[in-house]
């Protein structure tokens, strides 16, 4: 025996279920769209909700030097929609058989504070985070079960580059050596390679260059507290500090001890960027920050002499760039992104990204 209809959520963005966050905005971003419904015939809808969750948890230290997981919110917010479309004033939502829409509109409370949804995970198991939408509907009458439809929300902050230029990191050291460094100040989420180029001079055969290499590090630095510490004694932040490789580490070397190694010919990177580790750059949230170089080692030939290491700022953008230069980003699938204990408590664990006939829940 079928539902008798079938619904899912559209809301009215540029790319479905990703909000770009008013980050000038300290009290209420509104959003809107409609829970969308095929009927098989006439329905009675007593209960009819939009909400938007989201949950953050961290590993803080108890009283002893255990972890302990606390969860606390990021968002809660409920909009019941039987007010807003009952027009008869029976307290219920009247719908003809077809095709139907329950258009709603939502506050989001302070959009400037809210993390960006994760792309990928950080390189650290103690802390992530998620966001939720929920549509709720339950017929009106007495046997009726409550039927709910989630997808994950992607919320992300429009946050530009300072500079669109190419950017040059020298060094010039009379009678040892003379590097320079040219690469793109930007690069977005997507793109799978990374252009650079080196010149090089070595003024002394103590100073030849033995080999050269290339590649995109992440820093993660996360200061968050948390707003349900454990216990008195228990501290209340979550600290990570990591950096990792998010791209292949190009090496070029000077096989034939060449003197003039990268001198008349510059040295070329092509740089393999791993999109399944890179996270857009962040900032302006104090307690989260995403930040990318591009990190450029000249190794001598003689051991004796450390290796000369340089490193540029890379800005690192969502996939599409709009017409205000603010990063979007495209839908992913999250499976095995996000820790599973993040899961909304009595909710069930699974997304929709197509029309489903929704999900049964037990009557309260």
């Amino acid at each position: 025996m079928g539902f008798g209809f079938t619904f899912d959520i559209e809301f009215n963005t540029e790319q479905p279920f990703i909000v770009e966050l008013d980050v000038n905005e300290s009290n209420y971003q509104t959003l809107s769209g409609a829970i969308a419904l095929k009927l098989d015939r006439s329905e009675s809808f007593k209960v009819a909700t939009i909400a938007i969750h989201g949950h953050i948890g961290a590993m803080v230290k108890s009283g002893s030097d255990e972890q302990e997981l606390v969860r606390d919110n990021l968002v809660e917010v409920t909009v019941d929609l039987v007010a807003a479309n009952d027009t008869n004033g029976s307290g219920t939502i009247e719908l003809e058989a077809g095709e139907q829409y329950i258009p709603f509109r939502i506050d989001l409370p302070r959009p400037d504070e809210l993390p960006p949804t994760l792309i990928n995970k950080l390189d650290t198991p103690y802390i992530d985070w998620k966001y939720e939408v929920h549509a709720t509907l339950r017929r009106n009458y007495f046997f009726s079960t409550t039927r709910v439809v989630k997808h994950d929300l992607i919320l992300r902050r429009p946050i530009g580059p300072t500079s669109d230029s190419d950017l040059t990191a020298s060094m010039d050291r009379p009678g040892q050596y003379r590097s320079k460094l040219t690469a793109p100040g930007r690069m977005v989420l997507g793109q799978d390679r990374l252009l650079a180029n080196a010149e090089l001079k070595a003024r002394s055969k103590e100073y030849m260059i033995k080999e050269v290499d290339c590649a995109v590090i992440q820093l993660e630095d996360i200061d968050y507290v948390t707003k349900n510490a454990p216990s008195t004694e228990g501290q209340t932040h979550c600290i990570v500090n990591s950096s990792r490789l998010v791209s292949s580490i190009h090496v070029v070397a000077n096989d034939e001890a060449d003197m003039d190694f990268g001198r008349y010919k510059p040295i070329e990177f092509d740089i393999r960027v791993d999109n399944h580790q890179l996270i857009p750059t962040e900032r302006g949230l104090g307690w989260l920050n995403i930040s990318h170089v591009l990190r450029y080692t000249v190794h001598f030939l003689d051991v004796n002499q450390p290796a000369l290491i340089t490193e540029l700022p890379l800005f690192v953008g969502n996939e599409v760039i709009s017409n205000c230069e603010c990063a979007t980003v495209m839908p992913k699938s999250s499976t095995g992104r996000l820790l599973e204990h993040l899961h909304i408590s009595g909710a069930e664990e699974h997304c929709l990204h197509h029309e489903k006939e929704g999900t049964p829940e037990a009557e309260p």
